[in-house]
C-alpha cells in the first residue's frame, strides 16, 4: 500500500519514483501513540514536524473552563505543522482523536528534500497552501453556515481528503468516521445537541447513513448543494474516480 503521504502529495505535483523515495525516509521514525494523548503539548518546545501516517489527530486548544476547540484535524498523510520550520513554542496542542501512528520529521530533512527539485518543493508548497484554505473554510462554516449545513460541508471535505488517499469506498461513496460527536461539536463550534440534531436531519434527507462509524453519502450532489460546498479550495488536480489510483494521470483530467 503506498503511503498515505506520497498519495497526498501526487496531487501537488508530478513525482518521479526517486521523489517519492526520497521523501518516504522522511517518515521512517515514527511511534505509536493511543488515542487522546498529546502528540506535541501546550506550551511544548516540539523537536520535529509531526506527520500522521495512521489515525485522525487535531490542533486544538482548551479554554481554562475547560471548553476544547478543535481548529484544524489531521488525516493519513498530513503534515501537522508548516513544513520545514517549527514555532519556538506551541500556542496550541496537537493531539490524538484515534490511535495514530505519527511519523517524526526532521526539519532540516525537510528543507533539504525541497531543495532537490522544484517538483517537490512544488508538492510540499502545494500541501501547505491547502491546509491554510481548509483552515480559512473552517472559519467561514463557523461564521456564516448554519449546524446542519456545518457537519454537511464537513462530510463533503472528508469524502474529498480520505478520497485523495484512497480512503473512500468508490462504490458507496463510503468511509470511516472514528471520532465522537463531542469531538464534532468541539471542531464545529456546536454542542452534542445540536450535532445530533443535525445528524438527525441529514439521515432524514436520506443523503447521508451513519451505521457503526461508517458514513455512506447517497446523494453527494444534494449534500454539496445543502451545505454549499465548493470543493476549490482544496485545490485537487483528477477527479475523485481517479483518486484512488496509485498513479493517477492528472494531465488528462479536470475536476
Amino acid at each position: 500500500m503506498v503511503h498515505p503521504f506520497l498519495r497526498k502529495l501526487r496531487h501537488g505535483a508530478r513525482l518521479t519514483k526517486e521523489h517519492e523515495e526520497t521523501l518516504l525516509r522522511l517518515t521512517q521514525v515514527a511511534r505509536t501513540l493511543g488515542a487522546r494523548e498529546d502528540v506535541v503539548p501546550l506550551g511544548g518546545q516540539p523537536r520535529y514536524l509531526p506527520l500522521v501516517v495512521d489515525g485522525w489527530a487535531c490542533r486544538y486548544t482548551t479554554l481554562e473552563n475547560g471548553r476544547r476547540q478543535i481548529i484544524s484535524l489531521f488525516l493519513p498523510g498530513d503534515l501537522c505543522e508548516p513544513f520545514g520550520v517549527l514555532p519556538r513554542f506551541m500556542d496550541h496542542a496537537i493531539g490524538t482523536l484515534t490511535p495514530c501512528v505519527i511519523a517524526q520529521v526532521r526539519t532540516d530533512a525537510i528543507r533539504s528534500v525541497a531543495q532537490l527539485g522544484p517538483r517537490i518543493e512544488e508538492a510540499l508548497w502545494w500541501d501547505l497552501l491547502v491546509a491554510s484554505a481548509i483552515e480559512r473554510e473552517h472559519l467561514v462554516s463557523l461564521g456564516r453556515r448554519s449546524a446542519t449545513e456545518r457537519l454537511g460541508h464537513l462530510f463533503c471535505e472528508l469524502h474529498l481528503r480520505l478520497g485523495m488517499i484512497g480512503l473512500v469506498d468508490g462504490d458507496e461513496l463510503s468511509y470511516d468516521m472514528p471520532i465522537t460527536q463531542a469531538d464534532l461539536g468541539d471542531l464545529l463550534g456546536l454542542s452534542m445537541v445540536h450535532i445530533n440534531r443535525s445528524l438527525q436531519e441529514l439521515r432524514k434527507t436520506g443523503m447521508i447513513s451513519l451505521r457503526g462509524r461508517r458514513l455512506t453519502i447517497h446523494n453527494l450532489e444534494g449534500l454539496r448543494e445543502l451545505s454549499f460546498f465548493d470543493d476549490g479550495y482544496l485545490h485537487l488536480f483528477g477527479p475523485l474516480s481517479l483518486l484512488n489510483a496509485d498513479t493517477p494521470d492528472i494531465s488528462q483530467t479536470s475536476l
